[in-house]
């Protein structure tokens, strides 16, 4: 409808104008740690390189259908493989459960020895903080030697 010539309007009867909502913004935070491009990732080979942590390792033991199905040895091959990975830079793969399965004596080489360590590991299990901390440490340098079959 048409407003007559003699009544005024003031700015605020008026309608309000529509805006519309600005472009999305490209995600720019400062927060150390968070890599948005891959210019981000640092160069320095200290820092490895971003995949999966540990729950994929839990991912391939399930899949892999380890002999002796134990929450807890699944925890300290987990650990194992974590270990062996980060090591080498990479996320865990198949390889790292082969070598983890050697170090707890479930692989092809079985001993007493090794039977004998492996129910240590899940004994102090319950212990530790983060789970498999002394199954890396007393594995030392085997676990980070090229597997073998």
């Amino acid at each position: 409808m048409a407003q007559q010539p003699n009544v005024e309007i003031s700015p605020w009867d008026m309608p309000a104008p529509v805006l519309e909502p600005p472009p999305a913004r490209r995600q720019k935070t400062r927060r150390p740690g968070v890599i948005l491009t891959p210019d981000d990732k640092p160069k320095d080979p200290r820092f490895g390189t971003p995949g999966p942590d540990t729950g994929y390792a839990l991912r391939i033991i399930s899949l892999a259908g380890v002999a002796e199905d134990n929450p807890r040895l699944r925890q300290v091959l987990a650990a194992l493989m974590g270990a062996r990975a980060s090591y080498f830079g990479r996320a865990p793969v198949r390889g790292d459960l082969d070598v983890a399965l050697e170090l707890v004596g479930l692989g092809e080489k079985r001993s007493e020895e090794l039977d004998a360590r492996r129910e240590r590991w899940l004994e102090v299990l319950a212990h530790e903080r983060p789970p498999g901390r002394t199954a890396v440490a007393e594995a030392g340098d085997e676990l980070y030697r090229p597997f073998e079959r």
